[in-house]
């Protein structure tokens, strides 16, 4: 199997050189690497506080070539842009994407103005990329994007329900997590599933490809992870990730 090339694409800013190894060895490697900038940063400026960030900016990207060219095999491509405007950012992204739309993408929305950040961070939602952020201490942090519309999640109390049976598992193991085998979780929720589809049925009971369903939707949109229980290879178990927990703790605050 094909492995997927790994494109990270970058809002330049006066410290881009310094993300780049930080993101490569804690987020994902790069094949190739983009860098968004604007025009203006090549424009020379009268005001001398503008005119050392805009220098600080194009050394950073020079030296961020330099030190990316021998890792990222397909280069490292600088992409200018009039400004830092949704509709261009938006732009230069679309052609990135057109030429490799089978790529993983990575946003490093570390550096570069506000509406540049904040554009690429939008651009990684529109192409379920992966957005990532380098803090002043150069720690890598991938950005959680919400893959559920709260309207579809409520569509169907038993996702409600599930997550709640979890919520209620008291923490266990090195990662403090709340988990439920898959016997226990059906056991709990049939105790309180409710028929949506075929509400004048005769037979309400909770059925597997009910179950399996309303699981794989909400692995599907990360609210719910799942693994072997510790020391079977049949039996499997379910756990309540941050996504979950706090999608909870909003539908359960919207419907006071």
């Amino acid at each position: 199997m094909t492995k997927k090339e790994k494109i990270h694409i970058m809002s330049a800013g006066a410290n881009v050189h310094n993300t780049f190894p930080i993101a490569i060895y804690n987020i994902s490697p790069a094949s190739e690497v983009y860098v968004i900038a604007e025009k203006r940063i090549y424009d020379d400026s009268n005001n001398p506080k503008i005119q050392d960030s805009r220098d600080a900016i194009r050394k950073s990207i020079w030296i961020l070539k330099e030190l990316a060219s021998p890792i990222a095999k397909k280069g490292v491509h600088e992409v200018i842009i009039e400004s830092d405007m949704l509709d261009h950012i938006k732009d230069a992204i679309f052609e990135i994407y057109k030429n490799n739309p089978n790529a993983e993408y990575y946003f490093n929305v570390s550096g570069g103005t506000k509406a540049l950040s904040i554009g690429l961070f939008m651009m990684a939602i529109w192409f379920e990329a992966t957005p990532y952020h380098i803090d002043m201490e150069g720690t890598a942090n991938e950005i959680s994007i919400p893959k559920v519309h709260i309207e579809d999640f409520q569509a169907n109390p038993n996702r409600v329900a599930i997550l709640k049976i979890l919520n209620r598992q008291k923490p266990s193991g090195d990662g403090n997590l709340k988990t439920l085998s898959r016997i226990k979780l059906f056991e709990k929720l049939s105790a309180e599933y409710t028929a949506v589809r075929d509400k004048n049925r005769e037979d309400k009971t909770l059925k597997d490809g009910v179950f399996n369903s309303l699981t794989r939707d909400l692995l599907d949109w990360n609210l719910i992870d799942e693994r072997y229980v510790e020391g079977s290879k049949k039996e499997k178990e379910y756990i309540l990730t941050p996504d979950g927990e706090f999608t909870l703790k909003f539908v359960t605050l919207k419907g006071k």
